[in-house]
């Protein structure tokens, strides 16, 4: 304990304090913004101009969170708050991880297949485009979005065009078709109304034609949704299975408190939660941060913190 106390200080005496317009020799041209480098311990461009403090006004690499002018590796930073400033009142401030990083459970995190299109047969994993057809699966949601699984084996099916037609008519590929028949008439779920008869649409083929009457397309048929409004918290609903949302296949979003990580949903317990003035949320728990030994603010505090004096203030009242 005590030896790891003055290895902290010993940080604390050689970091430089912000406003000594030095880029640290450990880190060199690699904290200084695009188009500027590290010259004699100061980010300078090529004709010998200081980079600016501001961060309007330079351009950090993808990976990196510019703060206070200066670039810092955005994977690990602290992030984003939640908190009461008065009775009844929260303040959310959200912080930049980077064009390529996210805020998951108080932290910067690297999300590799932002930006990446992969075709309706692939998902993106780790920023590379992955062929799921033919891999190997025990039900649907191991196939992404697009793919079923059909005997442990992920396989493309053409999705029927969708309709959106009005109570008189009936779709057919895709087209609304009149049927006055079927005007005033209601069927029940798993039933849809043909020439003025409420007929089953279990079974039929949703190859080419949408599934109606509340039922889904299950390997190239319509079935009832057997987990419709009967899934948990936490937990997803395709085609009549329920599965956890923590690790599940995702494309760009997952529902609240998950986000896309890399393509699988990851749980953000820090996404709601509220914490006190001088807390940052880490994990699902507010952290008290004031107070805490510091050397710079982007990497010890928080988001709305100050490190002075070598000590973390929190500015998020003034």
């Amino acid at each position: 304990m005590l030896r790891s106390f003055i290895v902290l200080q010993l940080l604390l005496l050689v970091s430089p304090a912000y406003g000594a317009d030095k880029c640290p020799p450990i880190f060199g041209e690699f904290e200084c913004p695009l188009n500027y480098n590290c010259v004699d311990s100061t980010c300078a461009s090529s004709d010998g101009i200081a980079a600016p403090w501001e961060c309007d006004k330079v351009t950090c690499p993808e990976s990196k969170r510019c703060f206070k002018g200066r670039c810092y590796e955005a994977k690990g930073l602290v992030c984003n708050r939640n908190v009461i400033v008065a009775n009844m009142s929260a303040k959310s401030i959200i912080s930049d991880c980077g064009m390529q990083g996210k805020c998951v459970n108080g932290r910067c995190v690297e999300d590799r297949c932002i930006g990446v299109i992969c075709k309706l047969n692939e998902i993106c994993r780790d920023g590379t485009c992955v062929e799921m057809v033919n891999k190997f699966c025990i039900n649907d949601f191991d196939c992404g979005p697009n793919l079923d699984c059909v005997s442990n084996k992920c396989v493309y099916f053409e999705k029927a065009l969708p309709c959106h037609c009005d109570p008189a008519e009936t779709c057919q590929q895709g087209r609304c078709y009149p049927d006055s028949k079927c005007a005033h008439i209601t069927c029940g779920e798993g039933q849809l109304c043909s020439d003025g008869i409420c007929i089953s649409a279990i079974g039929r083929d949703c190859s080419q034609e949408e599934c109606q009457g509340g039922t889904v397309c299950i390997q190239g048929h319509c079935a009832l949704d057997e987990c419709k409004n009967r899934c948990p918290v936490d937990y997803a609903c395709r085609r009549g299975q329920c599965r956890h949302l923590q690790g599940l296949i995702c494309q760009t979003e997952c529902p609240s408190p998950y986000e896309c990580v890399d393509g699988l949903c990851t749980r953000d317990d820090c996404s709601q939660k509220i914490c006190q003035v001088g807390e940052v949320c880490e994990n699902g728990f507010c952290i008290r941060v004031e107070g805490r030994l510091c050397s710079l603010a982007v990497r010890d505090c928080g988001e709305g913190f100050e490190c002075e004096s070598n000590i973390c203030r929190d500015k998020v009242l003034l």
